[in-house]
C-alpha cells in the first residue's frame, strides 16, 4: 500500500514547479526531477485537469502551478493520480460479514489512515522550500550534509 511511483512522479512534478515562476517545459521538469520524459504527460495531465497544473502552448509554453504552494497538500496532488484508498471490507470477497474489520486489515487501513492525515497536513511549500526559503530537490543534499526537516513550515 505504499505511494505509487505515478504519485511520486507527480508530487516531484509540482514540487519542481512551484519553485518556478514562469511556464516550465516538460524536459526542463523532467532533468528537475528526474521523472522519464516520455512518462511526464500521463503524470501532468490529471493535474492540468483538476487544476493544479495549467498547460501552455507556443514559444513560451509549458507547464505552470496554478495553485498557491502553501494551500496545495500532498494529498491533493496524490488523489488526482492515485488516491489513497481506505479498506471498508475484508479481500479476498470484500464482502462487508459484520461492521468491523478483522484484525490485519483493520490495521492496514489505519496505516492508510494516518498516511492520508499526514498528507493533507502537508504542503508542497513545505516540500519546496527549506524553512529559510531555499528550494529543495531529491538527490540534491550530499552526504554528510545536514538535511533540514522538508515538513516544518517555511518562513518564506
Amino acid at each position: 500500500m505504499p505511494v505509487s511511483q505515478t504519485a511520486e512522479y507527480a508530487l516531484r512534478a509540482v514540487t519542481c514547479l512551484a519553485q518556478h515562476d514562469t511556464a516550465q517545459t516538460t524536459q526542463s521538469i523532467a532533468k528537475c526531477t528526474g521523472v522519464p520524459l516520455s512518462y511526464l504527460p500521463k503524470v501532468l495531465q490529471p493535474l492540468t485537469r483538476a487544476e493544479i497544473v495549467s498547460a501552455q502552448r507556443g514559444v513560451r509554453g509549458g507547464y505552470k502551478l496554478e495553485r498557491e504552494c502553501g494551500d496545495l497538500t500532498v494529498l491533493d496532488v496524490v488523489n488526482c493520480v492515485d488516491p489513497v484508498r481506505r479498506l471498508d471490507a475484508c479481500p479476498p470477497n470484500r464482502v462487508r460479514v459484520s461492521a468491523a474489520l478483522c484484525p490485519l486489515h483493520k490495521l492496514l487501513d489505519e496505516v492508510q489512515e494516518s498516511m492520508q492525515t499526514r498528507f493533507a497536513e502537508t504542503s508542497i511549500k513545505q516540500l519546496a522550500f527549506t524553512a529559510d526559503g531555499r528550494p529543495q530537490r531529491c538527490g540534491t543534499h550530499g552526504v554528510g550534509d545536514a538535511v533540514a526537516d522538508p515538513l516544518q513550515t517555511p518562513t518564506a
